[in-house]
């Protein structure tokens, strides 16, 4: 399996963090994409053992939704941040990976200045661990806990808040500046999620295994490459496809999929 491919873990049925590592280290993935519920669950130092014990790496952290749309919310997602941030330094995360949390009756830029000025404190002690802390779009379905849907936006509040940015191929390969987004993005981006879309699709989960789709994922992932990306390409398929045809499978034939779109450029 090329060497940065990851697998996030939401591509399981739920299971313990000790069953997903063992799991993606058979696959043969370098790293792997816990998300902090299950760290938690787990517990952080029998996580940190098991993780390493598998020989792989943390790609990536899943924190889910930051907040800051009134200051109540903005203190409360401060403290679950700094916690997360302190754990990821704990299991040896490389990066954490969220979403900005909703902007209830803002603007869209009123909005944006208050992300960057509530996510400052923890942008700050991220950066001091050596931890990328990054943000990735979403559908305007999840309005509720984003206000970053194409990945131009993400970019734009990424370098507003000083912090990373996640590229998920699934959130974005519609846009119709992708291309020079992609561009754009290369120098600030920390992972890429790579998830696939069938055309008649309409219920959310719906990824597919990556290569099945309509996404054009073989232009999405050299081009990535291509504008100097050098990190994980983090496998996030959910959904009845994966689910029908069993994750191992799906997961080896996404792996494959992704990996030879690498492979030219190492």
């Amino acid at each position: 399996m090329h060497r940065q491919i990851s697998i996030n873990t939401l591509c399981f049925a739920p299971a313990a963090l000790g069953s997903h590592a063992e799991t993606v280290a058979r696959l043969g993935a370098r790293g792997i994409s816990p998300r902090i519920d299950a760290v938690l669950e787990f517990g952080v130092a029998e996580s940190a053992r098991s993780i390493c014990d598998a020989g792989l790496e943390v790609a990536t952290l899943t924190h889910l939704a930051f907040g800051f749309a009134t200051p109540e919310v903005t203190t409360e997602a401060r403290e679950r941040l700094l916690r997360t941030i302190g754990i990821a330094a704990e299991i040896g995360a490389q990066t954490i990976i969220m979403t900005t949390g909703g902007r209830g009756r803002l603007s869209w830029a009123e909005a944006a200045d208050a992300f960057a000025e509530a996510i400052a404190p923890c942008a700050k002690q991220a950066s001091d661990a050596g931890i990328r802390l990054g943000i990735e779009g979403t559908s305007h379905l999840y309005a509720d806990v984003s206000i970053s849907h194409r990945l131009t936006d993400t970019v734009q509040l990424a370098r507003l808040a000083g912090i990373s940015v996640m590229i998920d191929t699934f959130a974005c390969w519609f846009d119709s500046d992708i291309e020079s987004a992609i561009a754009e993005a290369a120098p600030l981006t920390a992972l890429v999620q790579v998830g696939d879309y069938v055309y008649g699709d309409r219920s959310l989960p719906c990824r597919a295994v990556p290569g099945d789709g309509d996404s054009g994922l073989d232009r999405m992932i050299p081009a990535i490459a291509t504008a100097g990306f050098r990190g994980y390409y983090d496998l996030e398929v959910i959904g009845p496809r994966l689910a029908t045809e069993g994750p191992e499978a799906g997961l080896r034939r996404a792996a494959d999929f992704v990996g030879a779109l690498l492979e030219p450029r190492g």
